[in-house]
């Protein structure tokens, strides 16, 4: 049975992640990458599958650049681990801050990533859209106009 490793994050983002896994189903095995202070997404989880902490690089939009640093980095060096014990099939994200580490982890583990950009991106690409476009496997839009605008972007329709 193949295996995915899904980034979880909070609000909107994990609610599209659910209804992709949903449309997925349980023929895979999945591996969940969370905020590690993050108690309630992992309750929502339905598929089974393992939960694995990660630290959010940016947990408060007052934080230093030197602990945003220190924070991605120390993402950066737990998901490569994860990663590398894991070794799963594909990466799969649709949008939440914690992307951008675990994408760079298993793309020095040459793991296949696949970025789904957020539903409210409607014009333009989020930041974490715009630092991995070009660097992922797949890159997915939710809506027509957006793959027109975007280069290396396919749209797959909506989620939600």
């Amino acid at each position: 049975m193949r295996k995915i490793a899904v980034v979880l994050g909070r609000g909107g983002h994990t609610a599209q992640t659910f209804a992709l896994l949903d449309l997925l189903g349980p023929r895979f095995r999945y591996l969940y990458m969370v905020d590690l202070l993050d108690k309630l997404t992992p309750k929502k989880i339905r598929i089974p599958g393992r939960v694995l902490p990660v630290i959010q690089p940016r947990l408060l939009p007052q934080d230093s650049r030197i602990m945003s640093a220190l924070r991605t980095l120390t993402t950066l060096l737990l998901s490569f681990v994860y990663l590398l014990v894991s070794r799963p099939s594909v990466v799969v994200s649709c949008g939440t801050g914690l992307t951008v580490p675990v994408f760079y982890s298993a793309r020095l583990l040459g793991l296949k990533t696949v970025y789904i950009e957020s539903m409210s991106r409607v014009e333009t690409l989020s930041i974490t859209g715009r630092i991995l476009l070009g660097r992922t496997d797949l890159f997915v839009v939710q809506w027509p106009r957006l793959a027109e605008r975007t280069r290396g972007a396919v749209y797959g329709g909506q989620l939600l």
